[in-house]
Protein backbone atom coordinates (compact mmCIF):
# COMPACT_ATOMS: atom_id res chain seq x y z
CA UNK A 1 0.00 0.00 0.00
CA UNK A 2 1.36 3.37 -1.03
CA UNK A 3 0.66 6.77 0.47
CA UNK A 4 -2.80 8.08 -0.71
CA UNK A 5 -4.04 4.68 -1.94
CA UNK A 6 -7.45 3.30 -0.92
CA UNK A 7 -7.95 0.68 1.75
CA UNK A 8 -10.27 -2.32 1.51
CA UNK A 9 -13.44 -2.70 3.56
CA UNK A 10 -15.22 -6.08 3.50
CA UNK A 11 -19.02 -6.09 3.68
CA UNK A 12 -20.56 -9.53 4.44
CA UNK A 13 -24.33 -10.13 4.32
CA UNK A 14 -26.48 -12.76 2.65
CA UNK A 15 -29.12 -10.19 1.67
CA UNK A 16 -28.29 -7.91 -1.33
CA UNK A 17 -30.43 -5.05 -0.04
CA UNK A 18 -28.39 -4.94 3.17
CA UNK A 19 -25.17 -4.88 1.16
CA UNK A 20 -26.58 -2.03 -0.93
CA UNK A 21 -27.39 -0.02 2.20
CA UNK A 22 -23.91 -0.62 3.66
CA UNK A 23 -22.22 0.37 0.40
CA UNK A 24 -24.29 3.53 0.06
CA UNK A 25 -23.59 4.50 3.65
CA UNK A 26 -19.83 4.02 3.37
CA UNK A 27 -19.33 5.27 -0.18
CA UNK A 28 -18.52 8.75 1.04
CA UNK A 29 -15.36 7.39 2.77
CA UNK A 30 -13.82 6.91 -0.68
CA UNK A 31 -12.39 3.48 0.05
CA UNK A 32 -12.66 0.11 -1.74
CA UNK A 33 -15.86 -1.62 -0.67
CA UNK A 34 -15.84 -5.35 -1.35
CA UNK A 35 -19.11 -7.27 -0.93
CA UNK A 36 -19.42 -10.92 0.08
CA UNK A 37 -22.81 -12.72 0.16
CA UNK A 38 -21.69 -15.52 2.53
CA UNK A 39 -19.08 -16.44 5.09
CA UNK A 40 -17.38 -18.77 2.58
CA UNK A 41 -17.05 -15.97 0.00
CA UNK A 42 -15.69 -13.65 2.68
CA UNK A 43 -12.98 -16.18 3.55
CA UNK A 44 -11.96 -16.37 -0.11
CA UNK A 45 -11.57 -12.58 -0.26
CA UNK A 46 -9.46 -12.68 2.90
CA UNK A 47 -7.01 -14.96 1.11
CA UNK A 48 -6.54 -12.33 -1.60
CA UNK A 49 -6.84 -8.93 0.13
CA UNK A 50 -5.97 -7.13 3.34
CA UNK A 51 -8.89 -5.31 4.97
CA UNK A 52 -9.02 -2.36 7.32
CA UNK A 53 -12.30 -3.60 8.85
CA UNK A 54 -14.92 -6.31 8.27
CA UNK A 55 -18.66 -5.60 8.62
CA UNK A 56 -20.16 -9.05 9.27
CA UNK A 57 -23.85 -10.01 9.47
CA UNK A 58 -24.60 -12.42 12.31
CA UNK A 59 -27.60 -14.26 10.86
CA UNK A 60 -26.56 -16.01 7.64
CA UNK A 61 -27.44 -19.45 6.28
CA UNK A 62 -24.91 -22.32 6.21
CA UNK A 63 -22.24 -20.29 8.10
CA UNK A 64 -23.40 -17.65 10.53
CA UNK A 65 -21.37 -14.60 11.55
CA UNK A 66 -19.98 -16.20 14.72
CA UNK A 67 -18.60 -19.20 12.84
CA UNK A 68 -17.17 -16.99 10.08
CA UNK A 69 -15.51 -14.72 12.67
CA UNK A 70 -13.96 -17.70 14.36
CA UNK A 71 -12.47 -18.93 11.06
CA UNK A 72 -11.27 -15.43 10.24
CA UNK A 73 -9.40 -15.27 13.54
CA UNK A 74 -7.81 -18.67 12.96
CA UNK A 75 -6.05 -17.44 9.82
CA UNK A 76 -2.71 -15.72 10.45
CA UNK A 77 -3.28 -13.05 7.83
CA UNK A 78 -6.62 -11.87 9.28
CA UNK A 79 -6.07 -12.65 12.94
CA UNK A 80 -5.98 -8.99 13.95
CA UNK A 81 -8.40 -7.54 11.39
CA UNK A 82 -11.23 -5.63 13.24
CA UNK A 83 -14.70 -7.27 12.94
CA UNK A 84 -17.94 -5.30 13.51
CA UNK A 85 -21.09 -7.42 13.78
CA UNK A 86 -24.09 -5.84 12.02
CA UNK A 87 -27.30 -7.49 13.21
CA UNK A 88 -30.99 -6.88 13.71
CA UNK A 89 -31.29 -9.60 16.34
CA UNK A 90 -29.24 -9.69 19.58
CA UNK A 91 -31.17 -11.88 21.91
CA UNK A 92 -29.26 -11.39 25.16
CA UNK A 93 -25.89 -10.72 26.74
CA UNK A 94 -24.86 -14.28 25.99
CA UNK A 95 -25.00 -13.57 22.26
CA UNK A 96 -22.96 -10.41 22.79
CA UNK A 97 -20.39 -12.29 24.81
CA UNK A 98 -20.21 -14.98 22.14
CA UNK A 99 -19.51 -12.34 19.53
CA UNK A 100 -16.75 -10.75 21.52
CA UNK A 101 -15.25 -14.16 22.30
CA UNK A 102 -14.82 -15.00 18.61
CA UNK A 103 -13.08 -11.71 17.90
CA UNK A 104 -15.64 -8.98 17.38
CA UNK A 105 -14.63 -5.45 18.34
CA UNK A 106 -18.09 -3.91 18.19
CA UNK A 107 -21.83 -4.44 17.46
CA UNK A 108 -24.08 -2.24 15.29
CA UNK A 109 -27.78 -2.85 15.50
CA UNK A 110 -30.05 -2.62 12.48
CA UNK A 111 -31.43 -0.26 11.57
CA UNK A 112 -28.32 1.84 12.18
CA UNK A 113 -27.54 5.50 12.01
CA UNK A 114 -25.36 6.10 8.89
CA UNK A 115 -23.22 8.70 10.65
CA UNK A 116 -22.46 6.32 13.52
CA UNK A 117 -21.54 3.53 11.11
CA UNK A 118 -19.31 5.81 9.02
CA UNK A 119 -17.71 7.19 12.18
CA UNK A 120 -16.88 3.77 13.57
CA UNK A 121 -15.66 2.42 10.25
CA UNK A 122 -13.56 5.54 9.57
CA UNK A 123 -11.78 5.05 12.89
CA UNK A 124 -10.61 1.59 11.83
CA UNK A 125 -9.78 2.86 8.35
CA UNK A 126 -7.57 5.56 9.82
CA UNK A 127 -5.96 3.07 12.22
CA UNK A 128 -5.28 0.75 9.29
CA UNK A 129 -3.79 3.59 7.27
CA UNK A 130 -1.61 4.65 10.19
CA UNK A 131 -0.51 1.08 10.75
CA UNK A 132 0.23 0.66 7.05
CA UNK A 133 2.14 3.95 7.07
CA UNK A 134 4.17 2.82 10.05
CA UNK A 135 4.73 -0.54 8.35
CA UNK A 136 5.67 1.21 5.11
CA UNK A 137 8.09 3.52 6.91
CA UNK A 138 9.51 0.59 8.83
CA UNK A 139 9.97 -1.25 5.54
CA UNK A 140 11.70 1.79 4.06
CA UNK A 141 13.95 2.01 7.12
CA UNK A 142 14.58 -1.72 6.91
CA UNK A 143 15.49 -1.44 3.23
CA UNK A 144 17.79 1.51 3.95
CA UNK A 145 19.41 -0.32 6.84
CA UNK A 146 19.67 -3.45 4.71
CA UNK A 147 21.35 -1.48 1.93
CA UNK A 148 23.70 0.15 4.44
CA UNK A 149 24.40 -3.21 6.06
CA UNK A 150 24.95 -4.78 2.66
CA UNK A 151 27.28 -1.94 1.70
CA UNK A 152 29.17 -2.23 4.99
CA UNK A 153 29.29 -6.00 4.66
CA UNK A 154 30.62 -5.69 1.12
CA UNK A 155 33.22 -3.17 2.27
CA UNK A 156 34.16 -5.39 5.21
CA UNK A 157 34.45 -8.37 2.88
CA UNK A 158 36.55 -6.27 0.49
CA UNK A 159 38.86 -5.14 3.31
CA UNK A 160 39.00 -8.68 4.69
CA UNK A 161 39.98 -9.98 1.28
CA UNK A 162 42.62 -7.27 0.93
CA UNK A 163 43.93 -8.16 4.39
CA UNK A 164 43.89 -11.85 3.50
CA UNK A 165 45.80 -11.13 0.31
CA UNK A 166 48.26 -8.95 2.25
CA UNK A 167 48.73 -11.66 4.87
CA UNK A 168 49.17 -14.24 2.12
CA UNK A 169 51.69 -12.01 0.34
CA UNK A 170 53.51 -11.38 3.63
CA UNK A 171 53.56 -15.10 4.35
CA UNK A 172 54.86 -15.83 0.85
CA UNK A 173 57.52 -13.15 1.29
CA UNK A 174 58.55 -14.57 4.67
CA UNK A 175 58.64 -18.11 3.26
CA UNK A 176 60.75 -16.89 0.35
CA UNK A 177 63.03 -15.05 2.78
CA UNK A 178 63.40 -18.15 4.94
CA UNK A 179 64.01 -20.46 2.00
CA UNK A 180 66.48 -18.20 0.19
CA UNK A 181 68.24 -16.61 3.16
CA UNK A 182 72.06 -17.01 3.07
CA UNK A 183 71.92 -18.74 6.45
CA UNK A 184 70.21 -21.72 8.00
CA UNK A 185 66.79 -21.12 9.57
CA UNK A 186 64.70 -23.63 11.50
CA UNK A 187 61.43 -23.11 13.34
CA UNK A 188 60.18 -25.27 16.20
CA UNK A 189 56.78 -25.31 17.86
CA UNK A 190 56.16 -25.25 21.61
CA UNK A 191 56.85 -29.00 21.79
CA UNK A 192 60.19 -28.62 19.95
CA UNK A 193 58.77 -30.23 16.82
CA UNK A 194 60.41 -28.92 13.63
CA UNK A 195 57.72 -27.04 11.68
CA UNK A 196 59.95 -25.52 9.00
CA UNK A 197 63.55 -25.71 7.87
CA UNK A 198 65.23 -24.13 4.88
CA UNK A 199 67.70 -25.86 2.60
CA UNK A 200 70.65 -23.89 4.03
CA UNK A 201 70.04 -25.28 7.52
CA UNK A 202 69.55 -28.81 6.23
CA UNK A 203 72.65 -28.63 4.01
CA UNK A 204 75.08 -27.28 6.58
CA UNK A 205 74.02 -29.89 9.14
CA UNK A 206 73.82 -32.82 6.72
CA UNK A 207 70.02 -33.25 7.00
CA UNK A 208 67.12 -33.83 4.64
CA UNK A 209 64.35 -31.35 5.40
CA UNK A 210 61.62 -33.87 4.48
CA UNK A 211 63.07 -36.31 7.01
CA UNK A 212 63.21 -33.71 9.79
CA UNK A 213 60.06 -31.58 9.51
CA UNK A 214 57.40 -32.97 11.84
CA UNK A 215 59.92 -34.67 14.13
CA UNK A 216 61.39 -33.68 17.48
CA UNK A 217 64.39 -31.43 16.95
CA UNK A 218 66.56 -33.19 19.55
CA UNK A 219 66.04 -36.55 17.84
CA UNK A 220 67.35 -35.23 14.52
CA UNK A 221 70.38 -33.30 15.84
CA UNK A 222 71.46 -35.37 18.84
CA UNK A 223 75.03 -34.09 18.37
CA UNK A 224 74.01 -30.54 19.32
CA UNK A 225 76.53 -28.93 21.76
CA UNK A 226 75.37 -28.78 25.37
CA UNK A 227 75.11 -24.97 25.44
CA UNK A 228 72.79 -24.90 22.45
CA UNK A 229 70.90 -28.01 23.55
CA UNK A 230 70.11 -26.42 26.91
CA UNK A 231 69.16 -23.05 25.35
CA UNK A 232 66.68 -24.67 22.95
CA UNK A 233 65.31 -27.06 25.60
CA UNK A 234 64.80 -24.26 28.12
CA UNK A 235 63.64 -21.74 25.48
CA UNK A 236 66.36 -19.25 26.36
CA UNK A 237 67.87 -16.76 23.90
CA UNK A 238 71.52 -17.35 23.13
CA UNK A 239 74.04 -16.15 20.58
CA UNK A 240 77.33 -17.96 19.99
CA UNK A 241 80.10 -17.08 17.57
CA UNK A 242 82.14 -19.73 15.79
CA UNK A 243 80.58 -22.61 17.71
CA UNK A 244 82.49 -25.80 16.99
CA UNK A 245 80.25 -28.76 16.13
CA UNK A 246 80.90 -32.36 15.18
CA UNK A 247 78.09 -32.88 12.67
CA UNK A 248 76.98 -36.38 11.65
CA UNK A 249 75.86 -36.29 7.99
CA UNK A 250 73.41 -38.50 6.10
CA UNK A 251 76.08 -41.15 5.57
CA UNK A 252 76.95 -41.34 9.25
CA UNK A 253 80.27 -39.54 8.73
CA UNK A 254 81.37 -37.04 11.36
CA UNK A 255 82.52 -33.63 10.14
CA UNK A 256 83.83 -30.65 12.07
CA UNK A 257 81.98 -27.42 11.41
CA UNK A 258 82.04 -23.94 12.91
CA UNK A 259 78.82 -21.92 13.01
CA UNK A 260 77.56 -18.60 14.25
CA UNK A 261 74.36 -19.65 16.00
CA UNK A 262 71.47 -17.70 17.52
CA UNK A 263 68.30 -19.07 19.07
CA UNK A 264 65.40 -17.33 20.77
CA UNK A 265 61.83 -18.16 21.85
CA UNK A 266 58.78 -16.75 20.04
CA UNK A 267 55.85 -15.59 22.19
CA UNK A 268 52.18 -15.27 21.30
CA UNK A 269 49.69 -12.56 22.26
CA UNK A 270 49.25 -14.07 25.72
CA UNK A 271 53.03 -14.04 26.30
CA UNK A 272 53.10 -17.83 26.17
CA UNK A 273 55.92 -19.42 24.21
CA UNK A 274 54.77 -20.55 20.79
CA UNK A 275 58.06 -22.00 19.66
CA UNK A 276 61.72 -21.35 18.93
CA UNK A 277 63.68 -19.85 16.03
CA UNK A 278 67.21 -21.10 15.30
CA UNK A 279 69.60 -19.28 12.99
CA UNK A 280 72.86 -20.90 11.96
CA UNK A 281 75.52 -19.53 9.63
CA UNK A 282 78.28 -21.89 8.57
CA UNK A 283 81.60 -20.07 9.07
CA UNK A 284 83.83 -23.12 8.76
CA UNK A 285 85.64 -21.65 5.76
CA UNK A 286 86.12 -18.34 7.56
CA UNK A 287 87.55 -20.08 10.63
CA UNK A 288 89.86 -22.18 8.48
CA UNK A 289 91.08 -19.11 6.59
CA UNK A 290 91.61 -17.26 9.86
CA UNK A 291 93.54 -20.20 11.27
CA UNK A 292 95.64 -20.37 8.12
CA UNK A 293 96.30 -16.64 8.36
CA UNK A 294 97.34 -16.92 11.97
CA UNK A 295 99.53 -19.92 11.18
CA UNK A 296 101.12 -17.98 8.33
CA UNK A 297 101.79 -14.94 10.53
CA UNK A 298 103.16 -17.12 13.31
CA UNK A 299 105.37 -19.07 10.92
CA UNK A 300 106.57 -15.88 9.28
CA UNK A 301 107.26 -14.24 12.64
CA UNK A 302 109.05 -17.36 13.87
CA UNK A 303 111.19 -17.53 10.73
CA UNK A 304 111.99 -13.81 10.97
CA UNK A 305 112.89 -14.02 14.65
CA UNK A 306 116.17 -15.91 14.14
CA UNK A 307 117.80 -13.50 11.63
CA UNK A 308 116.60 -10.46 13.61
CA UNK A 309 118.13 -11.87 16.82
CA UNK A 310 121.32 -12.55 14.89
CA UNK A 311 121.29 -8.98 13.55
CA UNK A 312 120.79 -7.64 17.08
CA UNK A 313 123.80 -9.58 18.36
CA UNK A 314 125.90 -8.54 15.39
CA UNK A 315 125.03 -4.87 15.91
CA UNK A 316 125.90 -5.18 19.62
CA UNK A 317 129.32 -6.66 18.76
CA UNK A 318 130.00 -3.95 16.18
CA UNK A 319 129.08 -1.19 18.64
CA UNK A 320 131.31 -2.69 21.31
CA UNK A 321 134.31 -2.96 18.93
CA UNK A 322 133.87 0.48 17.35
CA UNK A 323 132.93 2.32 20.54
CA UNK A 324 136.30 4.04 20.79
CA UNK A 325 137.51 4.08 17.19
CA UNK A 326 134.42 5.08 15.20
CA UNK A 327 133.18 8.63 14.79
CA UNK A 328 130.22 9.85 16.90
CA UNK A 329 128.04 9.99 13.77
CA UNK A 330 128.80 6.36 12.96
CA UNK A 331 128.10 5.34 16.56
CA UNK A 332 124.75 7.21 16.48
CA UNK A 333 123.83 5.58 13.19
CA UNK A 334 124.65 2.10 14.51
CA UNK A 335 122.74 2.82 17.73
CA UNK A 336 119.71 3.88 15.71
CA UNK A 337 119.95 0.70 13.65
CA UNK A 338 120.18 -1.40 16.81
CA UNK A 339 117.17 0.41 18.32
CA UNK A 340 115.08 -0.16 15.20
CA UNK A 341 116.18 -3.79 15.17
CA UNK A 342 115.09 -4.12 18.82
CA UNK A 343 111.69 -2.63 17.95
CA UNK A 344 111.35 -5.10 15.09
CA UNK A 345 112.28 -7.97 17.41
CA UNK A 346 109.74 -6.76 19.97
CA UNK A 347 107.04 -6.66 17.30
CA UNK A 348 107.89 -10.19 16.16
CA UNK A 349 107.81 -11.45 19.74
CA UNK A 350 104.40 -9.78 20.27
CA UNK A 351 102.99 -11.42 17.16
CA UNK A 352 104.24 -14.82 18.32
CA UNK A 353 102.82 -14.27 21.80
CA UNK A 354 99.53 -13.15 20.29
CA UNK A 355 99.30 -16.31 18.24
CA UNK A 356 100.19 -18.51 21.19
CA UNK A 357 97.65 -16.93 23.52
CA UNK A 358 94.84 -17.03 20.96
CA UNK A 359 95.59 -20.67 20.21
CA UNK A 360 95.75 -21.49 23.93
CA UNK A 361 99.27 -22.80 23.49
CA UNK A 362 101.33 -20.22 25.36
CA UNK A 363 103.54 -22.03 27.85
CA UNK A 364 103.25 -20.40 31.27
CA UNK A 365 105.61 -21.24 34.16
CA UNK A 366 103.98 -20.45 37.47
CA UNK A 367 105.90 -19.91 40.66
CA UNK A 368 105.65 -17.81 43.82
CA UNK A 369 105.88 -14.14 42.78
CA UNK A 370 106.43 -11.19 45.12
CA UNK A 371 104.44 -8.47 43.33
CA UNK A 372 106.13 -5.64 45.26
CA UNK A 373 109.62 -6.78 44.22
CA UNK A 374 108.49 -7.40 40.63
CA UNK A 375 106.78 -4.01 40.33
CA UNK A 376 109.73 -2.22 41.91
CA UNK A 377 112.09 -3.86 39.39
CA UNK A 378 109.87 -2.71 36.52
CA UNK A 379 109.85 0.85 37.92
CA UNK A 380 113.66 0.85 38.15
CA UNK A 381 113.90 -0.39 34.57
CA UNK A 382 111.76 2.42 33.12
CA UNK A 383 112.74 5.19 35.52
CA UNK A 384 115.51 6.55 33.22
CA UNK A 385 112.98 6.82 30.36
CA UNK A 386 110.51 8.63 32.62
CA UNK A 387 113.19 11.05 33.85
CA UNK A 388 114.23 11.68 30.26
CA UNK A 389 110.62 12.78 29.62
CA UNK A 390 110.59 14.98 32.72
CA UNK A 391 108.30 12.66 34.70
CA UNK A 392 108.29 11.33 38.24
CA UNK A 393 107.42 7.77 39.27
CA UNK A 394 106.33 7.21 42.86
CA UNK A 395 105.85 3.80 44.46
CA UNK A 396 103.17 3.21 47.12
CA UNK A 397 103.59 -0.53 47.48
CA UNK A 398 103.07 -1.67 51.11
CA UNK A 399 105.34 -4.13 52.86
CA UNK A 400 103.89 -7.59 53.31
CA UNK A 401 101.90 -7.49 50.06
CA UNK A 402 100.77 -11.10 49.56
CA UNK A 403 102.55 -13.26 47.02
CA UNK A 404 100.69 -14.74 44.06
CA UNK A 405 101.17 -17.81 41.90
CA UNK A 406 101.94 -16.43 38.44
CA UNK A 407 104.20 -16.55 35.43
CA UNK A 408 106.82 -13.98 36.41
CA UNK A 409 107.81 -13.07 32.85
CA UNK A 410 104.22 -12.63 31.69
CA UNK A 411 103.19 -10.43 34.66
CA UNK A 412 106.41 -8.41 34.28
CA UNK A 413 105.40 -7.76 30.69
CA UNK A 414 101.98 -6.48 31.81
CA UNK A 415 103.45 -4.09 34.40
CA UNK A 416 106.08 -2.79 31.94
CA UNK A 417 103.41 -2.20 29.30
CA UNK A 418 101.21 -0.22 31.70
CA UNK A 419 104.17 1.87 32.87
CA UNK A 420 105.32 2.45 29.30
CA UNK A 421 101.84 3.65 28.27
CA UNK A 422 101.70 5.98 31.26
CA UNK A 423 105.04 7.50 30.23
CA UNK A 424 103.81 7.92 26.64
CA UNK A 425 100.67 9.80 27.56
CA UNK A 426 101.83 11.95 30.49
CA UNK A 427 103.15 15.42 29.63
CA UNK A 428 106.48 16.63 30.97
CA UNK A 429 106.29 17.47 34.64
CA UNK A 430 103.63 14.84 35.27
CA UNK A 431 103.45 12.17 37.95
CA UNK A 432 103.03 8.40 37.68
CA UNK A 433 102.02 6.47 40.80
CA UNK A 434 102.23 2.72 41.35
CA UNK A 435 100.22 1.29 44.24
CA UNK A 436 99.01 -2.08 45.45
CA UNK A 437 96.69 -3.59 48.01
CA UNK A 438 95.00 -6.81 48.94
CA UNK A 439 91.31 -7.23 48.25
CA UNK A 440 88.94 -10.02 49.22
CA UNK A 441 90.02 -12.51 46.56
CA UNK A 442 93.23 -11.15 45.16
CA UNK A 443 96.01 -8.61 44.89
CA UNK A 444 95.35 -5.35 43.01
CA UNK A 445 98.17 -3.42 41.38
CA UNK A 446 97.43 0.08 40.01
CA UNK A 447 99.33 2.38 37.66
CA UNK A 448 97.97 5.93 37.76
CA UNK A 449 99.06 8.93 35.71
CA UNK A 450 97.87 12.55 35.43
CA UNK A 451 98.16 12.58 31.65
CA UNK A 452 95.77 13.22 28.77
CA UNK A 453 93.19 10.61 29.78
CA UNK A 454 91.15 8.30 27.57
CA UNK A 455 87.86 9.40 25.93
CA UNK A 456 84.80 7.40 26.95
CA UNK A 457 84.21 6.25 23.37
CA UNK A 458 87.70 4.68 23.30
CA UNK A 459 87.55 2.76 26.57
CA UNK A 460 85.46 -0.12 25.26
CA UNK A 461 88.11 -0.72 22.55
CA UNK A 462 91.21 -0.54 24.74
CA UNK A 463 91.82 -4.28 24.84
CA UNK A 464 91.05 -4.99 21.19
CA UNK A 465 93.73 -6.31 18.89
CA UNK A 466 95.52 -3.75 16.67
CA UNK A 467 93.48 -0.88 18.09
CA UNK A 468 95.45 2.39 18.35
CA UNK A 469 92.83 4.77 19.70
CA UNK A 470 91.98 8.30 18.66
CA UNK A 471 94.50 10.04 20.91
CA UNK A 472 97.75 10.89 19.15
CA UNK A 473 100.81 9.14 20.57
CA UNK A 474 103.61 11.68 20.69
CA UNK A 475 106.53 9.66 22.06
CA UNK A 476 106.54 6.16 20.55
CA UNK A 477 104.84 4.23 17.81
CA UNK A 478 102.55 1.35 18.75
CA UNK A 479 101.64 -1.92 17.05
CA UNK A 480 98.25 -2.04 18.82
CA UNK A 481 99.04 -5.31 20.58
CA UNK A 482 100.23 -4.20 24.00
CA UNK A 483 96.95 -3.95 25.90
CA UNK A 484 95.45 -6.83 23.94
CA UNK A 485 98.30 -9.09 25.09
CA UNK A 486 97.92 -7.77 28.64
CA UNK A 487 94.29 -8.86 28.53
CA UNK A 488 95.28 -12.30 27.21
CA UNK A 489 97.86 -12.70 29.97
CA UNK A 490 95.42 -11.69 32.71
CA UNK A 491 92.77 -14.04 31.33
CA UNK A 492 95.27 -16.91 31.37
CA UNK A 493 95.90 -16.14 35.05
CA UNK A 494 92.15 -16.01 35.84
CA UNK A 495 92.70 -12.36 36.70
CA UNK A 496 91.39 -9.15 35.22
CA UNK A 497 92.58 -5.82 33.88
CA UNK A 498 90.50 -2.65 34.08
CA UNK A 499 90.74 1.02 33.21
CA UNK A 500 89.25 4.17 34.75
CA UNK A 501 89.92 7.58 33.25
CA UNK A 502 88.97 11.24 33.47
CA UNK A 503 89.86 13.02 30.23
CA UNK A 504 92.50 15.70 30.75
CA UNK A 505 93.06 14.70 34.39
CA UNK A 506 94.09 11.13 35.01
CA UNK A 507 94.04 7.46 33.95
CA UNK A 508 94.25 4.41 36.20
CA UNK A 509 94.96 0.90 34.93
CA UNK A 510 94.53 -1.88 37.49
CA UNK A 511 95.34 -5.57 37.35
CA UNK A 512 93.95 -8.10 39.80
CA UNK A 513 95.58 -11.48 40.38
CA UNK A 514 93.76 -14.19 42.35
CA UNK A 515 95.13 -15.73 45.53
CA UNK A 516 92.70 -18.44 46.57
CA UNK A 517 92.67 -20.27 43.24
CA UNK A 518 96.41 -19.97 42.69
CA UNK A 519 96.84 -23.73 42.98
CA UNK A 520 94.23 -24.28 40.29
CA UNK A 521 95.92 -21.74 38.02
CA UNK A 522 99.24 -23.49 38.59
CA UNK A 523 97.81 -26.87 37.63
CA UNK A 524 96.23 -25.48 34.47
CA UNK A 525 99.42 -23.70 33.53
CA UNK A 526 101.42 -26.88 34.01
CA UNK A 527 99.12 -28.64 31.60
CA UNK A 528 99.68 -25.87 29.08
CA UNK A 529 103.44 -26.44 29.11
CA UNK A 530 103.02 -29.55 27.00
CA UNK A 531 101.04 -27.78 24.30
CA UNK A 532 102.84 -26.89 21.07
CA UNK A 533 101.74 -25.31 17.84
CA UNK A 534 102.12 -27.16 14.57
CA UNK A 535 105.23 -25.78 12.87
CA UNK A 536 105.85 -23.04 15.44
CA UNK A 537 108.88 -24.75 16.97
CA UNK A 538 110.48 -25.88 13.72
Amino acid sequence: MTEGSKVNILLVDDRPENLLVLSATLASLGENLIEAKSGQEALKYLLEFDFAVILLDVMMPEMDGFEAAKLIREREKSRHTPIIFVTAMLRDDADAFKGYSVGAVDYIMKPFQPEILRSKVSVFVELFKKKEEVRRQAEVIRLIEQREFTAKLSEAERLTELERQAVKAEKNAMNALVQHAPMGIARLNDRHIVTDMNSQFAEQFGLLAENVVGKKFFDTVSWLPDTLFEAVAERKPIQITEQKMLVVDLHGDQKERHCDVATWPVSGLSETTMGTIILAHDVTERVQLDTQRKDFVATLAHDLQTPVIASDRALSLILNKLQESASPDAINLLSMLKKNNENLLHMIESLLDLYHYEAGAQALYFDDVDLKLLASACIDELLPLAQEQGLQIQSHLPDGLAHVSADRTAIRRVILNLLDNAIKFTPSGGLIEVSGEREENGIVLRVKDNGVGIPLADRSHLFERYWHGTTRKTFKNSNGLGLFLCKQIMDSHHGRIECHSDVGKMTVFSITLPIENAAMVTREASAQKTQTLSGSEK
